[in-house]
């Protein structure tokens, strides 16, 4: 757990110092990485993704979108629908700060055997699935906890 935690740690001061730099807060961070993880999104499965209200989706969406770095687009399959997606310049202003990350990362993974990374890949989205849930589970709760009666 302890080795879990450090490599939390240390991704989010990498994930916020990358904000930073590309002008962006953690939040419009966090929809710019959910978005190059899962491609083109509506709001509505961007606000499940990210765990935000679609109200503050779409003022995630204008932010990133007048800084360039995202654009709404007609889904080619469906008119009727918006898809949100990354721009180039969105994406090249990103890599730009996680490149030598990725290769750094890919020199470390050719230390392991195939199987070793397929179990750590297993281990990983284990682990992502777990956090995920427990959020979810948190959020409830709190939504529970806002009804309930205060103490004193």
């Amino acid at each position: 757990m302890t080795a879990c935690r450090e490599v939390n740690s240390a991704v989010d001061v990498v994930n916020q110092t990358i904000g930073e730099r590309m002008g962006v807060n953690r939040t419009d961070h966090r929809v710019m990485e959910i978005l190059n993880r899962l491609g083109p999104l509506t709001s509505g499965e961007l606000a499940t993704a990210s765990h935000l209200t679609t109200g503050a989706v779409t003022a995630v969406v204008d932010r990133l979108e007048q800084i360039g770095y995202v654009r709404r687009v007609r889904d080619t399959h469906d008119r009727r629908r918006v898809l949100v997606e990354r721009t180039p310049d969105g994406t090249k202003s990103a890599m730009r700060y996680y490149s030598p990350f990725m290769n750094r990362s890919f020199e470390l993974m050719n230390e392991y055997s195939v199987e070793q990374l397929e179990a750590i890949r297993d281990f990983m989205r284990g682990a992502a699935e777990i956090t995920d849930e427990y959020a979810k589970e948190l959020r409830a709760a709190e939504t529970d906890s806002a009804d309930a009666p205060k103490p004193g």
